[in-house]
């Protein structure tokens, strides 16, 4: 299966996705925040990104979220290859705001280069979907 790299800084939102799916099969590195994820990409090769858009840190909503996150996926180099990560589908989920602005927000996302957006709570059935739907893409690409 695959390997997953999560940025979510709900540790029980997290934790729900990855068990989930760890139960299909999937490999879950959880990060909390871009810099964290951005370290893991430079020294591991992973298979897709689910990113949270925004990130609080101590209860307030930091620049160190999904956003930069796919820019760097999408714009940097993999120092042990020096091959650029533009293969790594992702997905860019929301729901800090609530109401129509989030999707203003996922479409933000989409423009710095997520392939698929997903409104919070993220039902796991959905989830994997799109994974298998990415993985798939990607592999036939």
């Amino acid at each position: 299966m695959a390997k997953i790299l999560l940025l979510e800084d709900d540790t029980d939102q997290a934790e729900l996705m990855a068990q989930y799916l760890y139960q299909v099969g999937h490999e879950v590195r959880i990060v909390s925040d871009a810099s964290v994820a951005i370290e893991a990409l430079s020294s591991d090769v992973f298979d897709l990104a689910i990113t949270d858009i925004f990130i609080r840190q101590g209860g307030v909503m930091v620049g160190n979220g999904g956003l930069r996150l796919i820019g760097n996926i999408r714009n940097g180099k993999r120092p042990d290859t020096g091959a650029t990560p533009h293969d790594i589908p992702i997905i860019a989920i929301s729901g800090v705001l609530g109401g129509p602005t989030d999707d203003h927000f996922l479409k933000m996302a989409d423009s710095v280069g997520a392939n698929l957006r997903m409104m919070k709570p993220v039902h796991p059935k959905q989830l994997l979907a799109a994974i298998e739907k990415l993985l798939a893409e990607r592999d036939t690409a």
